[in-house]
């Protein structure tokens, strides 16, 4: 019991840590729950809003996973650029721009998601009104 705290504790510093240094990631927590503000007010369905709070997950996994995973290829480029008189090796660019393609697909599917489900109620509001 006491090692899974442990872990819950690196688990949570690590969300923390990414959440007040990544920029991105904030703006998109905060615009996610915007999101949900607006969907609540608008009676969105249900399935509608765990489907699109799944992606959002789903996104946020993506994203701290390539937080790790440039953390790592810094630290490596920094520990190479020492060894190499200031050269850096050219992979872990490569690295960084894979991690960063896979959050980009990520964010793509989740703006799919969200225009899938506002359109019909854009479409109801719109023509519903007339």
């Amino acid at each position: 019991m006491k090692k899974s705290l442990l872990s819950l504790g690196h688990a949570i510093h690590g969300l923390t840590h990414a959440i007040k240094t990544e920029r991105n990631l904030r703006l998109f927590v905060f615009g996610h729950l915007l999101l949900m503000l607006v969907a609540l007010v608008a009676r969105v369905d249900l399935f509608s809003i765990l489907a699109s709070t799944f992606v959002a997950g789903l996104f946020i996994t993506v994203e701290l996973l390539n937080t790790a995973i440039e953390r790592l290829a810094d630290t490596v480029d920094d520990c190479e650029k020492k060894r190499n008189a200031g050269h850096y090796h050219h992979g872990i660019k490569l690295t960084k721009d894979v991690g960063s393609a896979a959050s980009l697909i990520m964010l793509t599917l989740y703006i799919g998601c969200i225009v899938l489900i506002t359109v019909p109620y854009t479409l109801y509001f719109l023509l519903g009104q007339a």
